[in-house]
């Protein structure tokens, strides 16, 4: 029976497609198994990309290494994708980090003041009017090298692309059972038949949980709402975050969202949860800008206890691959890990020693 193909990943959001890319980029054989689903975290994700996490005002884990290259990485995809101008998903955007008391406005301001940071930060003076077209009772600081990905534009034109290429992308719901491992080779008993392949990665979010070979690994769920509203008159020059956050996307339209909903698989939104969001946005948007909600949505995303991502090849099952827990940061953690997947994959080089899975991550 012939290899159909070198790899089949399954789950075909921004970790899988950008994956696939990449191997397809090295010359691989590459399919793809994925049941679309409009509601999943990578569909529905804001795709923001910081440099920055909140939490005691560190840099992102390898910040340095990912930006600003990460904007010349969708940059250069970009172009290999034919995306006209109009189309382009990956924008440049500094963010307005808000802040909430005395103590955030003292951190964010030490901060940066130090090495390492300047490049990064400039603080705002607080201001009851502002340029920013909302009060900044405590300051803020400017949050520089941020950005959007557009992260359903990116999956589509990158399906679109791989489609044109020849690569299968298999619109199935993966049945573990439907997998045969076979010596050094893993068949696929899909529903026109059976498929061979040697190498499988596993990249399917959330679903991880149900996977009989990685479930073990500490995977969690936090539950996240995404509102889209029309805000006439808002400045749309900066991203806008307090620990809530709104994305400007141009015409009056933003996005904004919270995720708060720890342990949550449910993608049904709840009015009870989308008031609480317009309360707390009413804290720091004046109420001089009317927030009209033109759609609100849900969707889980998978986290994870050691705040890395799983990457690697089963302990005991060899040919068998995970890539998941990207977790916010994942718009801009792939243009760092996905290209070193890849070149681990196909040519054996080294994966980052925080990232490798192994029976010691067990809860």
């Amino acid at each position: 029976m012939e290899v159909h193909a070198e790899f089949l990943i399954v789950g075909a959001g921004i970790a899988g497609t950008s994956l696939a890319l990449e191997l397809h980029k090295r010359g691989s054989s590459v399919e793809i198994i994925d049941a679309y689903n409009p509601l999943s975290s990578s569909r529905v994700a804001a795709g923001m990309m910081n440099p920055m996490v909140p939490r005691n005002v560190q840099k992102a884990w390898h910040c340095d290494a990912i930006y600003p290259t990460v904007f010349e990485y969708y940059e250069e995809w970009q172009s290999v994708l034919g995306v006209s101008e109009d189309e382009k998903f990956i924008h440049r955007i500094e963010t307005l980090q808000v802040h909430k008391n005395e103590a955030h406005t003292k951190n964010w301001t030490k901060r940066s003041r130090q090495n390492g940071f300047t490049q990064h930060l400039t603080p705002v003076e607080p201001a009851e009017t502002s340029e920013y077209g909302i009060p900044l009772p405590f300051g803020a600081a400017i949050c520089h090298l941020s950005g959007k990905l557009d992260v359903s534009v990116f999956l589509e034109k990158a399906g679109n692309y791989l489609h044109s290429k020849g690569v299968l992308i298999h619109s199935n719901t993966l049945n573990y059972n439907d997998l045969i491992f076979d010596s050094d080779e893993i068949i696929w008993k899909s529903p026109s038949g059976n498929r061979k392949y040697k190498k499988i990665v596993f990249a399917e979010g959330v679903k991880m949980l149900e996977n009989p070979w990685f479930s073990y690994l500490p995977l969690t769920v936090t539950g996240g709402d995404l509102i889209k509203f029309r805000i006439v008159g808002l400045p749309s020059r900066y991203i806008l975050k307090r620990k809530e956050w709104l994305v400007p996307l141009g015409n009056d339209l933003w996005i904004g969202g919270s995720t708060f909903h720890s342990g949550s698989l449910s993608t049904e939104p709840d009015e009870k949860d989308l008031n609480e969001l317009m309360s707390i946005f009413r804290e720091w948007i004046p109420g001089t800008y009317t927030l009209e909600v033109i759609d609100h949505k849900r969707a889980p995303r998978p986290t994870i206890n050691t705040h890395r991502p799983f990457m690697g090849e089963h302990p005991s099952q060899k040919g068998m691959y995970i890539y998941n827990g990207l977790g916010s940061k994942g718009s801009s953690l792939v243009s760092l890990l996905s290209p070193l997947y890849a070149e681990h994959l196909v040519n054996g080089v080294e994966l980052l020693p925080e990232v490798i899975i192994s029976t010691d991550l067990e809860t």
